[in-house]
C-alpha cells in the first residue's frame, strides 16, 4: 500500500507496476467501529486494487446508472430517482438499486445519496465518490412486498487516484 496525502494534489505513484506479480492483487481490511451510535454494529470493510481504466472512466461507470450490469452481475438494475446536479466535475443524485443475491431469494431493494466530484487539483488527480443510504417519507407506508427487501447501505466512499505516468489505469481505494 502506498499512502499519498490528497494535499498533494498530484497523482500518486504506481503501487505496483505493470505486468508484477502484485499488480493483480485486491487488498482488504475489515473491522466494526468502536463507538455506539447508529450502524456501530455493521463491519466496516476497506479495499484497494489497481483498475486498469482511466479514473474519469472508472468515475462514470460508477455513477452511470444504466451500466451497473457491467460491474455486478447481481444487479437487476438501478434507476436514478432524483438528479440534483450532473455535469463534468460533479454528479449528485437520489438512485435506487435492486439486485438479486443468488442465496436470498429474494430482490434486494438500496436507496442512496450518490455523489461524485474531481479531487483536489482537478480530474487529472482523480474523484471521490460518496454514498449514503436515504429514505423518503412515503417509504414508511409504501406496500408491502414479500419479494423485496428494503436494505441499507449505512456509507459507502470509492477514492478513485490517478497514477503518475499512467492515464489507463488509477487506484480503487473504497
Amino acid at each position: 500500500t502506498v499512502f499519498v496525502s490528497y494535499d498533494t494534489q498530484q497523482p500518486m505513484p504506481a503501487p505496483h507496476a505493470r505486468g508484477t506479480k502484485g499488480e493483480m492483487d485486491v487488498l482488504v481490511w475489515s473491522g466494526t467501529f468502536s463507538h455506539k451510535y447508529y450502524g456501530c454494529d455493521l463491519p466496516t470493510i476497506r479495499c484497494e486494487a489497481i483498475v486498469n481504466m482511466s479514473p474519469k472512466s472508472l468515475a462514470n461507470l460508477l455513477v452511470d446508472s444504466n451500466r451497473v450490469k457491467e460491474y455486478n452481475k447481481m444487479s437487476i438494475g438501478r434507476d436514478d430517482i432524483l438528479v440534483l446536479q450532473d455535469d463534468e466535475m460533479c454528479v449528485t443524485k437520489v438512485v435506487c438499486g435492486r439486485s438479486k443475491p443468488p442465496m436470498l431469494g429474494k430482490i434486494l431493494q438500496l436507496k442512496t445519496l450518490l455523489h461524485m466530484e474531481e479531487l483536489p487539483g482537478g480530474s487529472q488527480n482523480g474523484y471521490v465518490v460518496a454514498s449514503r443510504a436515504v429514505s423518503h417519507a412515503d417509504d414508511a407506508e409504501a406496500a408491502v412486498d414479500p419479494k423485496v427487501i428494503h436494505s441499507e447501505m449505512l456509507m459507502g466512499l470509492n477514492i478513485i487516484r490517478a497514477i503518475e505516468g499512467e492515464p489507463d489505469r488509477c487506484v480503487l481505494i473504497n
